[in-house]
């Protein structure tokens, strides 16, 4: 699934492979792809001849900006929790789990994969944006919001919940899933099930640094690519940052800090979480 450095690392591709691109063609395989639109003609009559602009970044959907006029300002794209996308040679054989294809007049396509029944595309206009901007202003970008730990203090005392549910609650903080919450928590010596209004002022601090430090070290190594369907970038590459997990699967080996034995324990709702059980607490 792709978690926030994931999502930006998209971002950052998008806005050096494809800004710029003319829309010549757009192929969507699924009405369900695009299901805010009335069909899927009217997704394509909007989009082709379209210059994209600039990619943006809305917690976890990507915005990728289109040249007027206004009433449709951006190609919004929500990956869900398994889509992908590919930029491809417009010859390259079509995978057939290919949802929506965008063909540029220039530089090949832009291919979207595996969206799954959460993900979609849809066409918005300012007002949709400011519309999705409010939705997203309570909660915490690790990559884009200055907060201070004083601020993130306050927040975590005023909601009493367990810390990695806490973490992984895309109401509390954008794009953080359990690859990057146990990370997050190793690196702050904290417990999965430490009280989110129980923290001293120093361990609001150590996990205030744990945040900002794992998720921008993850975006340096291009995210992370683990699982039986690891996630890929724009150009099909996997993440590096998979050896620089310090508790992510690695049960049974020892803790970097301590040596102890890392544990793999189930947790609520079917969860399960990576920590060390000495220099966790």
């Amino acid at each position: 699934m792709p978690e926030l450095p994931e999502v930006e690392t998209l971002r950052q591709d998008l806005d050096k492979e494809v800004a710029g691109r003319k829309v010549k063609a757009v192929e969507v395989r699924a009405a369900r792809v695009v299901r805010r639109h009335r069909n899927r003609p009217e997704f394509v009559a909007r989009l082709v001849g379209r210059k994209l602009g600039s990619t943006a970044r809305l917690g976890n959907l990507l915005l990728l900006g289109l040249d007027a006029p206004p009433e449709t300002a951006a190609l919004v794209i929500d990956l869900g929790p398994s889509g992908r996308l590919l930029k491809q040679r417009s010859a390259a054989p079509v995978d057939r789990q290919t949802d929506a294809v965008l063909s540029f007049t220039v530089g090949g396509d832009l291919r979207v994969l595996d969206l799954g029944g959460d993900g979609e595309l849809f066409l918005a206009g300012q007002a949709d944006l400011e519309e999705l901007a409010d939705r997203w202003r309570g909660t915490i970008d690790p990559l884009a919001d200055a907060l201070a730990w004083q601020a993130l203090g306050a927040r975590l005392g005023a909601r009493q919940e367990r810390l990695r549910t806490l973490l992984t609650n895309p109401g509390f903080v954008a794009g953080i899933g359990p690859v990057y919450a146990d990370e997050i928590l190793w690196a702050g010596g904290l417990r999965w099930d430490r009280d989110s209004d129980g923290l001293s002022s120093q361990e609001v601090r150590r996990l205030h640094r744990a945040i900002q430090e794992v998720v921008q070290e993850a975006v340096r190594f291009r995210g992370v690519s683990v699982g039986e369907r690891p996630w890929l970038d724009l150009h099909g590459g996997k993440g590096e940052f998979e050896p620089q997990l310090s508790v992510y699967q690695r049960d049974g080996q020892p803790c970097r800090r301590c040596r102890t034995p890392l544990v793999h324990e189930r947790i609520q709702r079917g969860q399960t979480t990576y920590y060390c059980p000495k220099c966790q607490s």
